[in-house]
């Protein structure tokens, strides 16, 4: 659905466009109708910029218990992986001799920027 909202509306009104977006999200939300992430996906923003938000406004991040089971039962699966990823202090000293000479693309695996671009979708 479009909703069309004439430009002397947002005039009379002295707002713009996206603080309208903006007020009509944090009011969603508020009213537990979206979650953070649907808030911020419609913003265009990451979900930290929108707590940040939220943390302005002093509006609370709403996180029930299911919400807490679910991160609980996410940690425990990825627990076992983590175990796994440890390394001892003389490895960790190992691979950093190593990366003076390490190429990303010679072990098929992704350069810094395709990373951070990752990261900043998560």
């Amino acid at each position: 659905m479009s909703l069309v909202i004439p430009d002397e509306f947002l005039q009379t009104a002295h707002i713009s466009e996206a603080d309208l977006k903006l007020e009509i999200a944090l009011l969603l939300f508020q009213q537990e109708k979206i979650t953070l992430g649907t808030a911020s996906q419609f913003l265009g923003i990451n979900q930290l910029e929108f707590q940040r938000i939220l943390g302005s406004r002093k509006i609370p991040i709403h996180y029930d218990v299911e919400e807490f089971r679910q991160d609980l039962r996410t940690l425990e699966a990825n627990r076992s992986e983590l175990k796994g990823a440890l390394l001892t202090q003389a490895e960790i000293l190992n691979r950093i001799e190593q990366r003076r000479t390490f190429a990303p693309a010679l072990r098929n695996l992704p350069d810094t920027l395709t990373l951070l671009q990752e990261d900043r979708v998560r």
